[in-house]
C-alpha cells in the first residue's frame, strides 16, 4: 500500500496518530484519499493489533470508525506497525464542545449523536464486547455523511465510536483480562471503579456521562481543588451520589428521563443500549431505511471494595481523569 505520512494529530502512551494520504489507483479504490494512520513501535504493538482485530470485526457498523488495513514501515531506524482508519476531520466531541466555548450543543444535535453511539454499543454488545471507555474523547466526528446512518442528512457530521483498546470480550476467548481498571474515572460506572466489573450496562452509564457533557459542556462530576483522587473514586464508586442532572428548565423532559435511566447504580437494574434505542429522547421520527442495519436483535453482585480504591491510585492520575471544567483533582 502506497501512502505518505503527514502531520501528527495526537499522541498516546504507546501510539501516535498521523494524517496520511494514499495513492489512488485501481487496487486502492476502496481506500479514501485521506486516512488517519495510528502507529506504534512493532515491539509495543499488542494493543494496536488487538484494536485492528476488533475494528475488522465491527467494520459493518456505520457508527464505529472504519479500518482499511494495516502494514509495517521502517522509519528513522525504527519498525512501526500502522493501521489505517477513517479520518475524522471534525475531531472528537471534546474538541467540538471546546470550539463552542464549552456551552454544550443544541439538543437536536445531541439526540443524533447519542443515537449513533447507542447503535454502535448495541452492535458491540450483541457480539459480546464491552467498550469500557466511552467518553467524549473517544467519539469522533466524521464529515461527509453516510446514507446508512440513521436520521442524519447527507453531508452532516456523523458521530462514530473509536479507540477500542480497552474493550473486553465478555465471552473470554481472545481477550486478555488482567482484572485491572479500564477506562476513564470521571466517565466510568460505579461497578467498574468499585470492583473492576465490566458489563454492557457499564457502557450505558458512561454514555450518560458523555450525554451530560454534550448538553452542558461540563464534566459529569463537579469536584473542587481540595478533592483527592481517592475522594473522587469513593464518590463515584461507593456513594449513593449520581452526576447532577439539569432541570427541565434547561433540557427537555425526555433528556432528563434518559439520563435517569443511565444513572442507575445497580447495573442489573440499568437499561441496556437496545432498550434505550426505543426511548423518546433518541427515537428517530424520520429514520432512514438503514437505521437499524448495525443493530442486532434483541449480574454481577455490586461489592464495594474500598481497599482496592485506595491502593495504587497514583497510577490512575492523570491519564484516567479528564476534567473538562475548571475543577481540579489532586493526586494523593
Amino acid at each position: 500500500m502506497h501512502w505518505i505520512r503527514g502531520e501528527t494529530l495526537g499522541r498516546g502512551g504507546f501510539a501516535f496518530v498521523s494524517k496520511g494520504t494514499t495513492r489512488q489507483d485501481g487496487c486502492l479504490s476502496n481506500i479514501p484519499p485521506i486516512v488517519a494512520v495510528k502507529s506504534s513501535k512493532s515491539s509495543h504493538s499488542n494493543s494496536l493489533l488487538k484494536e485492528k482485530k476488533l475494528l475488522d470485526r465491527f467494520n459493518h457498523c456505520p457508527f464505529i470508525i472504519r479500518c482499511f488495513g494495516d502494514d509495517t514501515t521502517l522509519e528513522d531506524g525504527q519498525e512501526l506497525y500502522n493501521i489505517f482508519l477513517e479520518y475524522a476531520s471534525g475531531g472528537c466531541l471534546a474538541d467540538v464542545i471546546k470550539s463552542c466555548g464549552g456551552k454544550g450543543l443544541p439538543e437536536p444535535v445531541v439526540k443524533n449523536h447519542t443515537r449513533s453511539i447507542l447503535m454502535a454499543l448495541s452492535h458491540m454488545h450483541a457480539l459480546g464486547y464491552v467498550h469500557c471507555d466511552i467518553k467524549p474523547h473517544n467519539v469522533l466526528m466524521v464529515k461527509g455523511g453516510d446514507e446508512k446512518t440513521s436520521g442524519n442528512t447527507f453531508g452532516e457530521e456523523t458521530a462514530k465510536l473509536a479507540d477500542l483498546g480497552s474493550a473486553i470480550n465478555m465471552r473470554g476467548g481472545d481477550d486478555e483480562d488482567d482484572g485491572g481498571f479500564r477506562g476513564t474515572v470521571l466517565y466510568a460506572a460505579p461497578e467498574s471503579i468499585a470492583n473492576q466489573t465490566y458489563v454492557p450496562q457499564s457502557d450505558v452509564w458512561s454514555l450518560g456521562c458523555t450525554l451530560l457533557f454534550m448538553l452542558t459542556g461540563k464534566s459529569p462530576w463537579k469536584f473542587d481543588n481540595r478533592t483527592t483522587a481517592v475522594d473522587v473514586m469513593m464518590t463515584i464508586g461507593c456513594s449513593d451520589q449520581i452526576p447532577e442532572i439539569p432541570s427541565t428548565k434547561k433540557i427537555s423532559k425526555e433528556a432528563v428521563d434518559f439520563l435517569k435511566k443511565c444513572f442507575v447504580k445497580d447495573p442489573r437494574s440499568r437499561c441496556t443500549a437496545d432498550m434505550l434505542l426505543d426511548h423518546p429522547f433518541v427515537k428517530a421520527r424520520n429514520a432512514s431505511p438503514h437505521a437499524g442495519k448495525c443493530s442486532s436483535h434483541h449480574h454481577h453482585h455490586h461489592r464495594y471494595l474500598t481497599s482496592r480504591l485506595s491502593h495504587g491510585i497514583s497510577s490512575l492520575v492523570p491519564s484516567c481523569f479528564h476534567v473538562v471544567d475548571s475543577a481540579a483533582v489532586r493526586p494523593v
